[in-house]
């Protein structure tokens, strides 16, 4: 079937993170390699992710610590990877907030 390969694309970035209100906070642009992929057999799901960057964190990558102090993981909910995110677990929980609001 044609649903059933391994479907992946890099793309080269040049990233200078970001701060909570989406501002750049680096002096120089991390390179870094963006990887949007699908899974044999998996076509309900598209993961883009931040491939090699140094400052990408959290446990589906959704995180760009750049503005934090060394060694936090996170300030507060955390500041968005303008780069990294699955589909359509980000959109979910967009919804999810949405609805709480």
């Amino acid at each position: 079937m044609a649903d059933e390969k391994y479907i992946e694309k890099m793309f080269p970035i040049r990233c200078f993170g970001r701060d909570i209100n989406g501002k750049p906070v680096l002096e120089k642009p991390v390179k870094f390699k963006l990887n949007i992929h699908q899974s044999p057999g998996n076509v309900e799901d598209i993961s883009i992710s931040a491939e090699n960057c140094r400052y990408n964190t959290g446990s589906h990558g959704q995180r760009c610590r750049a503005s934090h102090p060394p060694g936090v993981d996170k300030v507060g909910d955390g500041v968005i990877c303008p780069y990294s995110l699955d589909i359509p677990y980000a959109t979910d929980i967009w919804i999810n907030q949405k609805a709480k609001s």
